[in-house]
C-alpha cells in the first residue's frame, strides 16, 4: 500500500496535469485552477478516512468539527452570553472529533467500502452537491469540482493497487484487488447503505443544460484538452532530462578535478 507521501505526491502530479488540461480546454478560468487543484490533493488523501489513525481522516474530523461548532454557535451570538457561547462551541467540537470520530471509526474498515468505485461516486457527487446546494456555485463549476475529487481519488485507489504489486520479486502481496473494487464483498450491507448514498447524491445533483459544452465543441475540446496534457507531460520529461544531464556533467567534473 502507498504511503501518504505517496499518495500526496500523486494527487499533486495528476491534480495539475487535469487542471492544466481543463484550462487549455477552456473549462476553467484561471483563477479558478488553484481551487480546483486543492480539491484534487484533497481527492487524493480522501480514501484513508476509513484509517483510524490516518493523518488525513484527523486533520478531516478536526476540519470537520470547527465547521460544525461555528455552523451552531453563530446563530446564538446575541442571544446568549459570550462565555456561554464559547461553552457550547467547545461542547459541539468535543463532541464531532471525539465522540463522533470514535463511532466513524468502529463503523468503517480501512480498505473497506471507501476504497470502492462507490466510494469514488459518493465523494464526487457530496462536492458537487455541496458546491451547488451550499456554496452557491453553477452547476458547470459544482460538475467539475466533482470531477476534480473524483479523479484525485481514483488516483489514490491506483496507487494503493500499483503497490500491492512487487515488480522485484515477481508477486502480487495479499492487498491486491483491495482498494479498485466495485464495492465491498466482505460488507454488504456497507455497500448497500453506501449504494442508497451514491443514488440520493445524483437525485438531488443540479442538471446541465446542455452539458459541459455544446456537442459541436466536443471533439474540439478533446483534442485541445488531450494537446494540452501531452504538453505537461513533455515538459516534466524535458525538466527530468535536463536535471539528469546536469547531474551527468557535474560528476564528469568532478572526477576531472580528481
Amino acid at each position: 500500500m502507498a504511503n501518504f507521501q505517496t499518495h500526496l505526491n500523486g494527487g499533486i502530479f495528476v491534480s495539475v496535469a487535469t487542471v492544466l488540461g481543463l484550462h487549455g480546454a477552456g473549462l476553467v478560468e484561471q483563477g479558478a485552477t488553484l481551487g480546483y487543484f486543492a480539491l484534487g490533493v484533497a481527492g487524493s488523501l480522501l480514501p484513508d478516512i476509513d484509517a483510524d489513525a490516518s493523518k488525513p481522516v484527523r486533520a478531516f474530523f478536526n476540519v470537520l468539527g470547527v465547521a460544525v461548532a461555528f455552523a451552531m454557535t453563530l446563530p446564538l451570538i446575541g442571544r446568549f452570553l459570550p462565555l456561554e457561547v464559547a461553552l457550547i462551541w467547545i461542547g459541539v467540537f468535543l463532541c464531532v472529533r471525539y465522540l463522533i470520530f470514535e463511532l466513524f471509526a468502529r463503523a468503517t474498515v480501512h480498505r473497506g467500502i471507501w476504497h470502492s468505485w462507490l466510494g469514488i461516486a459518493a465523494a464526487a457527487l457530496a462536492t458537487v452537491n455541496i458546491a451547488y446546494w451550499m456554496m452557491d456555485r453553477s452547476a458547470e463549476s459544482a460538475w467539475i469540482a466533482g470531477l476534480m475529487v473524483g479523479i484525485g481519488y481514483l488516483t489514490h485507489l491506483v496507487l494503493d493497487e500499483l503497490y500491492s504489486v512487487d515488480l522485484l520479486n515477481s508477486r502480487v502481496k495479499r492487498s491486491f484487488g483491495t482498494a479498485l473494487k466495485p464495492f465491498s464483498l466482505a460488507d454488504p450491507r456497507s455497500s448497500l447503505a453506501m449504494l442508497a448514498v451514491v443514488v440520493a447524491l445524483a437525485w438531488f445533483a443540479p442538471a446541465l443544460d446542455g452539458g459541459l459544452l455544446p456537442a459541436e465543441d466536443l471533439s474540439r475540446t478533446i483534442v485541445v484538452a488531450a494537446e494540452r496534457l501531452v504538453e505537461t507531460f513533455e515538459g516534466l520529461v524535458d525538466g527530468a532530462g535536463v536535471l539528469v544531464q546536469s547531474l551527468v556533467d557535474w560528476i564528469r567534473t568532478g572526477a576531472a578535478n580528481l
